[in-house]
């Protein structure tokens, strides 16, 4: 499939070893892409997949709301001209629990519109072996994201 093409050269470092940003703007951008295809991958982006996909990305790396519209339209252009993200660490890098926190984060988005489309749940099951995760993994996230956000 090409839209995990995609986002795994998201992912990879560049052969050049050039840098547009920093590690945690790779990072950035890397969720946001993986959000937008999330929100993107049934054909249709209602606007409660929107809205959770710009607090969700307030929320994680605690940006304004100008911030999330450069970061969402740096990720369109990134995502449009294919560019080289840079040398952001490939998530299997990362710890289980910020694994699972992503996946978390796609399962907001999915229900975010109330409805769960083939599309979407074939798309967080790809994300699960792109990450290397189980299926336990996967299934506990989906629980989480369901769960009521708590206010504290």
């Amino acid at each position: 499939m090409a839209m995990l093409t995609k986002l795994r050269d998201f992912f990879r470092n560049d052969p050049d070893g050039v840098r547009p940003g920093s590690a945690e703007d790779d990072l950035r951008v890397a969720v946001c892409a993986i959000l937008l295809e999330v929100a993107e991958v049934d054909q249709e982006v209602p606007e409660e997949e929107r809205r959770m996909v710009r607090a969700l990305l307030r929320e994680e790396f605690e940006l304004s709301d100008a911030e999330v519209d450069d970061l969402i339209d740096l990720t369109h252009k990134a995502r449009r001209d294919q560019s080289p993200i840079g040398k952001a660490r490939a998530p299997c890098g990362w710890l289980p629990a910020q694994k699972r926190d992503l996946l978390v984060m796609v399962w907001r988005v999915i229900f975010a519109d109330g409805r769960l489309d083939a599309y979407e749940d074939q798309l967080a099951r790809k994300l699960q072996t792109m990450l290397s995760v189980n299926h336990s993994v996967l299934m506990e996230a989906k629980q989480l994201a369901r769960e009521p956000a708590t206010g504290g």
